[in-house]
């Protein structure tokens, strides 16, 4: 079905669900932003899910229904649930926190290091500790089922079942005792073992499902000893989700500790404080809920710069050109700066009405080594408008071309004077830790 489901934009579910916005989907499901009651007359932004109606549906609503009761900081809560029917096509839906990105998204770009791993494993343990302590299983451990929302890194929560229900066919992620149809907590360490290789990697381990997979030396330690204590054939030898969080917290890892310990404190600490940090790895194995959020600030501030780039005004995805990107481009005159966003009407006679800065959180901001510039041509139509703009430069991070693409969109520009055709301007942005540099050139034709 796939792309069929993009037909029901605009459409409500059960009265109360509007399907916004298709977020993408599969021959069988399909997930679109819409909007929730929070409380009195507010609304939130949500994720609905849809799936076609199947022999099990009752079965599927009943955990859903339960998932509901729910409720811990690293896992993706469950609003409703429901069955509807759309042009005669029976669905049932799950309505959940609304996430804008996953670790799947960043793997085809490159692997994480053994930092950010260190920094992203601790509140899925936490998520998945919370969901085994009250009998239940995830059952879809994988890197597009961890997420971020906020300054969080979320486990999604729309698979939760009892241990020993049978589940869907096995696959690439699933342990050897799949194929029995069963689950089990054991299978969810088999399936975080897959995923941290997998992150670690940008591939799969190899296996034949009778041998446990070679975990190969590019995996660092502790990540190669977990990995390896995860993916166990007999599942009676593998890990629990509690020796995998000791272990992050002694020997080895004190390292992985230190740098996350040095990323939330973003200053710099004499040298013999960070020698009583070592010293003193027990702390860390304890992962102190407020240690916890401040370092899942600095994966999410990761994955935020990993975001998309946005579609064009006209649905199609935005140019990337890389070859000017080496082009120095002259200011006509000099380069703006403004710490935060917003609109700054020009003073000077040199063509532009008025410049955009774009908004950057603070904490976004923290994330920046150097400067990151990104280059956007738009094109101006006579009324001083821009009728086109695309990336021509895209810096190294995706998040701050998208913003600068967004703030090219709203610049204004003096009224075309006697000029026949469309006008181009290159305008770049310099974004640093403490502001952001704004200036603009017109394309001599």
């Amino acid at each position: 079905m796939n792309e069929g489901w993009k037909r029901w934009e605009g459409r409500t579910v059960d009265g109360i669900f509007p399907l916004q916005r298709f977020l993408g989907g599969s021959d069988h499901s399909a997930v679109f932003l819409t909007d929730r009651q929070s409380g009195g007359d507010k609304s939130e932004s949500a994720a609905i899910k849809l799936i076609a109606a199947e022999a099990d549906a009752e079965k599927r609503l009943a955990r859903w229904r339960s998932a509901r009761e729910l409720n811990h900081p690293n896992l993706i809560r469950v609003f409703a649930a429901g069955s509807a029917e759309l042009d005669g096509v029976g669905l049932l839906y799950v309505v959940e926190e609304y996430a804008e990105e996953n670790l799947a998204q960043i793997l085809p770009e490159r692997a994480l290091t053994a930092e950010e791993v260190g920094m992203t494993l601790p509140p899925v343990l936490k998520a998945l500790q919370y969901v085994h302590g009250r009998g239940l299983v995830h059952g879809r451990i994988q890197p597009s089922n961890i997420l971020a929302i906020g300054d969080q890194v979320k486990l999604s929560s729309d698979s939760l079942s009892a241990p020993g229900e049978l589940k869907r066919a096995p696959g690439a992620y699933d342990p050897p005792e799949a194929a029995t149809g069963a689950d089990s907590a054991a299978g969810d360490v088999w399936r975080l073992g897959m995923t941290l290789f997998e992150v670690l990697t940008q591939r799969l381990p190899d296996w034949d499902r009778v041998r446990a997979p070679e975990i190969s030396r590019e995996v660092p330690e502790p990540f190669r000893e977990i990995a390896g204590h995860c993916l166990q054939v007999d599942a009676g030898k593998r890990w629990t989700v509690a020796e995998i969080a000791a272990r992050l917290g002694t020997g080895e890892s004190a390292v992985v500790a230190k740098t996350s310990a040095v990323a939330v404190a973003a200053v710099s600490r004499p040298e013999k404080q960070e020698r009583e940090k070592l010293d003193q790895p027990k702390q860390f194995a304890k992962w102190p809920y407020v240690l916890l959020l401040a370092v899942v600030v600095v994966v999410v501030l990761f994955l935020m710069t990993r975001a998309k780039l946005p579609s064009g005004s006209n649905g199609a995805p935005a140019e990337v050109s890389q070859s000017s990107a080496t082009q120095p481009l002259a200011p006509s005159s000099q380069p703006e700066s403004a710490a935060g966003g917003g609109v700054m009407p020009s003073a000077s006679n040199d063509g532009v009405a008025q410049r955009v800065v774009p908004e950057v959180s603070a904490s976004a901001r923290r994330t920046i080594q150097g400067t990151i510039k990104v280059r956007v041509k738009v094109e101006v139509d006579a009324a001083g408008n821009v009728a086109n703009a695309k990336i021509e430069s895209a810096g190294a991070s995706r998040y701050f071309s998208r913003v600068a693409l967004e703030a090219a969109r709203r610049w204004k520009f003096s009224p075309a004077a006697g000029e026949v055709g469309a006008r181009e301007w290159k305008l770049q942005f310099a974004f640093s830790r403490t502001r952001t540099d704004v200036s603009a050139v017109r394309v001599k034709r």
